[in-house]
């Protein structure tokens, strides 16, 4: 796992931990600071694809993690 995408797992615990849902596309990048919104598309399924979480097509705000070890991305 790249420190990128553990900083997005890190978001998406935090994000759903304050919210109580998980976040859009939009609300990842403006949490990371990126630029557009297929980077984030880009790491969500590569991450979808590595068994860290799950993400149903076409579905608004559909994001579960599914790394019950996320809480030690920060250790990276």
């Amino acid at each position: 796992m790249t420190k990128r995408q553990g900083m997005l797992l890190e978001f998406i615990r935090q994000y759903i931990n304050v919210h109580g849902f998980p976040p859009s596309f939009d609300d990842i990048a403006k949490g990371l600071q990126l630029r557009s919104r297929s980077n984030v598309h880009r790491m969500v399924h590569s991450l979808r694809k590595e068994g860290k979480l799950n993400l149903k097509a076409k579905k608004f705000r559909s994001i579960q993690l599914l790394d019950k070890t996320v809480d030690q991305v920060n250790a990276l």
